[in-house]
């Protein structure tokens, strides 16, 4: 008989199509039998979900998160409301495990609907922008942008971390994360740039697919760039433009309200309301919302509530969706 495992890995790859190395480099790295949830018949695993472990920064302090990942179900039994079970089971898992906020990133448009019938609601939005490099502008002196091979050093690290904890509401990257996210943007083709003063201080990074991704040959897509300041952020963007031999640079920011389309990303759902709540209530002395005016909103409202999601605060990326 196969193993938990093994079946797990066989309805992922028919219900996602992802390549083999994508496949070994996810349960090589991420994938604990401890951490998924399935439902069974006979033996055989008719859907599977897995609640991996993040931390989040929130208002000054950290909470537990657990990001949902490889939600699927058999094609013969869909539609039985299998997920819907499991999704339940799952809240109560994480109940038991002090799990204060659960996140996922619908792997489709229509899936939003779905996960807001679960309780789930839209916090993490971000904006693109465009690069355009000019000739003529002299690269900064004093900073060098490389491309990193292998596993990032301690000091590459340490930055990264700096700059995501900067952010009021996000969601943190361990080391292991961040060496398995490099070796995910290797299978796609990509590359890690790091800008470095010249005693070899990391100040930027930023990470970015090669131009014939996702069928933008004249540009490269940044999935991400975080840099000290601004002569850091445009030296970097110089720089990757440059090595790729192209004048533009997509790349994502924080949600940005200053004309740039905004795009939903990822949904969440409160856990521990008292714990949110508390933590939320010590940030906003202020409010004018009481406790028990939170507790009587439903799970979507006070999610949007404790969010702030009208400015959209919260932010996650980086994350093998």
């Amino acid at each position: 008989m196969k193993t938990k495992k093994k079946q797990i890995i066989d309805l992922w790859k028919d219900a996602f199509g992802d390549s083999d190395k994508f496949m070994r480099l996810y349960f090589d790295r991420v994938y604990r039998d401890e951490n998924a949830l399935v439902i069974e018949k006979e033996g055989k695993i008719l859907s599977s979900l897995q609640m991996l472990p993040y931390t989040m920064t929130f208002y000054g302090e950290e909470i537990s998160v657990a990001y949902i990942s490889g939600a699927c179900t058999a094609p013969s039994e869909q539609g039985k409301g299998l997920m819907k079970r499991l999704l339940q089971d799952a809240f109560y898992e994480m109940q038991q495990r002090n799990i204060a906020l659960t996140a996922l990133i619908p792997a489709e448009k229509w899936l939003f609907n779905y996960y807001r019938s679960q309780g789930y609601t839209e916090v993490f939005e971000f904006s693109m922008k465009v690069y355009t490099r000019q000739e003529y502008i002299v690269p900064e002196k004093g900073l060098i942008a490389l491309p990193i091979d292998g596993d990032p050093d301690d000091d590459v690290y340490a930055f990264f971390d700096k700059k995501l904890r900067e952010r009021q509401i996000c969601v943190m990257h361990t080391y292991d994360d961040l060496v398995t996210i490099l070796k995910d943007l290797k299978i796609s083709k990509g590359k890690c740039f790091v800008a470095y003063t010249l005693d070899r201080r990391p100040v930027g990074i930023a990470f970015a697919l090669s131009p014939n991704k996702d069928s933008i040959p004249e540009n490269v897509l940044i999935k991400e760039i975080l840099f000290e300041n601004e002569k850091v952020r445009q030296h970097l963007l110089f720089e990757i433009t440059k090595h790729y031999n192209v004048f533009k640079a997509i790349y994502r920011i924080p949600f940005y309200d200053g004309g740039f389309i905004t795009y939903p990303y990822g949904m969440a759902r409160v856990i521990d309301t008292e714990r949110i709540i508390r933590i939320w209530l010590k940030a906003h002395p202020e409010s004018h919302v009481s406790i028990s005016e939170m507790e009587r909103m439903d799970i979507k409202a006070l999610t949007s509530h404790l969010f702030d999601y009208p400015n959209k605060a919260a932010y996650m990326s980086l994350m093998l969706d």
